[in-house]
């Protein structure tokens, strides 16, 4: 059986994560690795939807309660 790895990174906003999975997922794909990168929310068309309403601020008039 064969055994993957799920890497997750962490940061605030302008951090730099998505700059580093993009460097990992490059060296990885170079080895021959197979890799799937994904975000939260994302990775769907509802959760980008999501994402959109998110970081737009259109979520804001409801409070911590809606996110």
């Amino acid at each position: 059986m064969v055994h993957g790895f799920f890497i997750t990174f962490e940061g605030g906003e302008g951090a730099g994560k998505s700059t580093q999975i993009e460097r990992l997922a490059s060296k990885m794909r170079a080895k021959k690795y197979d890799v799937l990168v994904t975000r939260e929310p994302g990775g769907s068309p509802g959760a980008e939807a999501v994402r959109h309403v998110l970081l737009s601020g259109a979520a804001e008039p409801f409070g911590p309660r809606m996110e």
